[in-house]
C-alpha cells in the first residue's frame, strides 16, 4: 500500500474559521474555498496544486484503492475535505497527530510545528496571517502564491518525515484503529430524526423559559423588569443573567438572607471565590434549602448554566444539515493520552445521556434520533463490566476469578461484596444492599479513602453514609480484595524502574512491563510517563511522583497508576474486538463508547451480525486467555432502542 501525504490550505477569515465553527460545518460551508493541496506519493517529489478544479483532476488521477492517505490532522480535518469535497475514498486513512498523541501529548504537544522541532525533522514555516486572511485564491498575488506553495509543500514533507519516524515500533493494529476512527467521521452511518431533535429542542427552550418566568414571579419581578427595560432585553434574558453570573447570584442569595458559600480559588490559593459551581458541595446543598425560594433559585441557576443538552441538539441539527441528513461521529483517537481510550469531540457522542426505561426525558432524543437507514438496523454490544473484570483478574483475586469462571454471564460482584458486607446469603441481598456493593466496587478499585468514598456514594447513587459507615465499607472492601490493594503498592514500587528504564513486570501475569518512561502493554502500546521525577511537597513534606511538562504536568501515584493500567487493558480488549469484527465482515464501527461497539448493518444480516459480534466479545483476547469476558447486545431501528 502506497502512502500519500497530503495537506490542504483553505480560505479563512476572522468570522470564518475553525475557532468559530466545527470542522464539519467549516468544510461543507459554501464560503470554504480549497485553495491548494500539497501531495507527496511515497518518496516521490511533492506537488502543490492550486484551485479546486485542478485539485480534483489530480486527486481523481490516483488509484486510491491501493493508497493510504496520511495527513497531520487527517483524522479530524483533512479527511473531511478529501472525502466530502472531492469524493475520495482511500484504502486506508492515516494521521500523524493521532500517532503522536500518546507519546508526546504530555510534553511538547502534537502540533506540526512542535512535533517537527521535537523530533528534529525540520522547521515549519511561518506564513504571515495578513497574506491569507480573508483572501480567496483569485486575491493572491504572484508572490503570495509562491509563498503559499512553499509553505504547503514544507508542511506535507514534514508530515512524511514524521510518519516514518512515528511508524517505527507503532503497532500495526493501531494504524487500523486510526483508520476506523476516521471512518466514523467521514463515513457517517446514522440518519438523524430531525423532527424528533427539533421537538426536543423546542421543549428544552420552553421549559427553560417557563422556569425563569416562574422564578421571576417568586422574586422581585418588578425590579427585574425595570432593569430589563432599561437595557432593552427580555425579562427572561435578565433573569438568566442574574442566575448565570456568580456575583449577581451571590447578591441574590444575600438578598434572600442566605450566607454565600466560599471556596479557595482554583487559580489563586490566596483568594476565595463563591462556591457556586454545579459540582460544589455547598451549591448542591442550596438546591435542597429549606427556603423554597433559595432552592428554586439554585435549581434555576443550574438549569441556566447547564446548556449542554440544548447545545448538543443544535449541533446535531447543524451537522446533519450539511451532511445530507446523516450524523457524523467525531471521535478522537487516544483522547485520553495516558490510557489510549477514545474521547468525543464536537458534540461528544461518547457520553450521551442514558435512557431509563419507564422514565422518559427530553434528553432521550439524542440517542433515539440516531436511526438506521432504510433496509438497515443498528446492532449494539457492550462488554459487561470490563474494567471491573480486568482489575480483579489483573491482580488475581481468587474469589472474583472463581465467580466469573463459574458463570461469565450472571456473575454479580456487587451482590457478592454486599453479601459479605451485610453478612447475608447472596440470594438474600436486597436491592439497596446491592446498590451499596455496586458503588463500593465502582468507587474503591483505585485507592479512594473513606472521605472520598462518602462523596462518591452521594454523587453516584444518592447514598448518604456517616463517617463510620464509609470507613467500615472501605475497610471491608480492602480486606475482601487484598490482592488489588497489593497491586496499588506494586505500581508505586515500580515507578523507580520506569524512571531508570529497568524492565520489570508490575502485575503477576507479566502483562504490564516497565521500561524507560513507559509501561509496555501486551498489545504493543505504551502508557507513557515522560519527564518522570520524584519531588518533595514543600507544604506536606511528602515525596510525590510527577510526569509531563508545563500545563500537561500531572501527579502519578499508586491508585491512579493502577487505574491507568486497567483502563488501558480494557481499551485494548474492545479495540481487538472491533478489529476482529472488521476482519470478519469488512465493517468499521458507526460509534465506539469505551466498553461498547455500535454498527449499522443490513437488516437481513442484523441477527447474524450481532451473534458474530457477541461471540467475538465473549472470547478472551489472545494475549490474556485467562480473562473471562461477557457481552450483552441488541438489534433495533435506532441506537436508543438498542440500549
Amino acid at each position: 500500500m502506497m502512502p500519500v501525504y497530503l495537506d490542504f490550505e483553505s480560505y479563512w477569515s476572522t468570522d470564518h474559521t475553525l475557532s468559530k465553527m466545527s470542522p464539519t460545518e467549516y468544510v461543507m460551508h459554501p464560503d470554504t474555498e480549497i485553495i491548494s493541496v500539497a501531495i507527496k506519493c511515497a518518496d516521490y517529489p511533492t506537488d502543490v496544486i492550486f484551485g479546486e478544479a485542478e485539485i480534483k483532476r489530480h486527486l481523481d488521477a490516483l488509484d486510491w484503492s491501493t493508497k493510504m492517505a496520511i495527513g497531520h490532522n487527517m483524522s479530524g480535518f483533512d479527511a473531511l475535505i478529501l472525502a466530502w469535497r472531492f469524493g475520495i475514498r482511500p484504502k486506508m486513512w492515516g494521521c500523524t497527530a493521532a500517532m503522536a498523541r500518546s507519546k508526546y501529548g504530555k510534553t511538547c504537544g502534537v502540533s506540526l510545528k512542535a512535533l517537527s522541532k521535537e523530533l528534529g525533522v525540520g522547521a515549519k514555516l511561518d506564513l504571515e496571517a495578513t497574506n491569507t486572511k480573508g483572501k480567496h485564491l483569485k486575491d493572491f498575488t504572484p508572490d503570495e502564491l509562491r509563498a503559499m506553495e512553499k509553505y504547503n509543500k514544507v508542511d506535507t514533507e514534514l508530515c512524511a518525515k514524521l510518519f516514518k519516524l512515528l511508524a517505527k515500533g507503532f503497532p500495526k493494529n493501531e494504524l487500523v484503529q486510526i483508520d476506523m476512527t476516521t471512518r466514523t467521521l467521514v463515513e457517517p452511518k446514522f440518519v438523524l430524526d430531525v423532527d424528533l431533535v427539533e421537538g426536543a429542542l423546542n421543549d428544552v427552550r420552553a421549559e427553560k423559559q417557563r422556569s425563569l418566568l416562574d422564578l421571576a414571579k417568586q422574586l422581585d419581578i418588578e425590579g427585574m423588569t425595570a432593569v430589563a427595560l432599561e437595557h432593552g432585553v427580555s425579562i427572561e434574558e435578565q433573569i438568566r443573567a442574574e442566575l448565570a453570573s456568580a456575583p449577581k447570584f451571590a447578591a441574590l442569595l444575600t438578598k434572600l438572607g442566605v450566607e454565600v458559600p466560599y471556596k479557595t480559588s482554583p487559580t489563586n490559593p490566596d483568594k476565595t471565590v463563591p462556591a457556586l459551581a454545579k459540582t460544589d458541595e455547598a451549591f448542591i446543598k442550596l438546591q435542597e434549602h429549606r427556603n423554597p425560594l433559595v432552592a428554586a433559585a439554585a435549581r434555576a441557576r443550574l438549569e441556566v448554566k447547564s446548556t449542554l443538552l440544548e447545545t448538543r441538539l443544535q449541533a446535531f441539527l447543524r451537522a446533519a444539515k450539511v451532511c445530507g441528513g446523516k450524523l457524523p461521529v467525531p471521535l478522537k483517537y487516544v483522547g485520553a493520552d495516558t490510557t489510549g481510550r477514545w474521547s468525543g469531540e464536537q458534540y461528544n457522542m461518547q457520553n450521551l445521556p442514558r435512557i431509563s426505561p419507564g422514565k422518559p426525558k427530553t434528553s432521550d432524543a439524542l440517542r433515539m434520533s440516531l436511526l438506521a437507514p432504510k433496509g438497515h438496523k443498528v446492532i449494539v454490544a457492550d462488554l459487561s463490566g470490563i474494567e471491573l473484570r480486568v482489575n480483579h483478574f489483573l491482580w488475581k483475586v481468587p474469589s472474583s476469578m472463581a465467580l466469573f469462571q463459574a458463570d461469565p454471564e450472571k456473575a454479580d460482584l456487587y451482590k457478592d461484596f454486599a453479601s459479605s458486607l451485610y453478612n447475608v446469603a447472596v440470594e438474600e441481598v436486597v436491592k439497596e444492599q446491592r446498590q451499596v456493593g455496586k458503588v463500593a466496587h465502582l468507587g474503591l478499585g483505585f485507592g479512594a479513602g473513606a472521605p472520598t468514598f462518602q462523596k462518591v456514594a452521594k454523587l453516584l447513587a444518592g447514598i448518604e453514609l456517616t463517617d463510620d459507615q464509609s470507613a467500615t465499607i472501605v475497610s471491608k472492601w480492602r480486606e475482601s480484595y487484598l490482592q488489588i490493594v497489593d497491586g496499588w503498592a506494586a505500581f508505586q514500587g515500580h515507578l523507580p524502574n520506569i524512571l531508570q528504564g529497568i524492565e520489570s513486570s508490575i502485575d503477576p501475569w507479566g502483562l504490564c512491563v516497565t521500561e524507560k518512561n513507559a509501561v509496555r502493554l501486551p498489545s504493543g502500546r505504551r502508557i507513557y510517563y515522560p519527564s518522570l521525577v520524584k519531588e518533595r511537597d514543600q507544604v506536606t513534606g511528602k515525596s510525590e511522583w510527577w510526569y509531563g511538562q508545563g500545563r500537561h504536568r500531572a501527579r502519578i501515584y499508586a491508585g491512579k497508576g493502577v487505574e491507568n493500567l486497567v483502563q488501558a487493558l480494557a481499551r485494548d480488549v474492545i479495540a481487538d474486538n472491533a478489529l476482529a469484527f472488521r476482519k470478519a465482515t469488512g465493517l468499521s464501527p458507526a460509534l465506539m463508547v469505551h466498553d461498547e461497539l455500535v454498527y449499522v448493518v443490513k437488516e437481513d444480516d442484523a441477527e447474524d451480525m450481532l451473534e458474530l459480534l457477541q461471540a467475538l466479545m465473549r472470547t478472551p483476547p489472545t494475549w490474556w486467555p485467562e480473562l473471562v469476558t461477557w457481552s450483552e447486545g441488541d438489534v433495533a431501528g435506532c441506537y436508543g432502542a438498542a440500549k
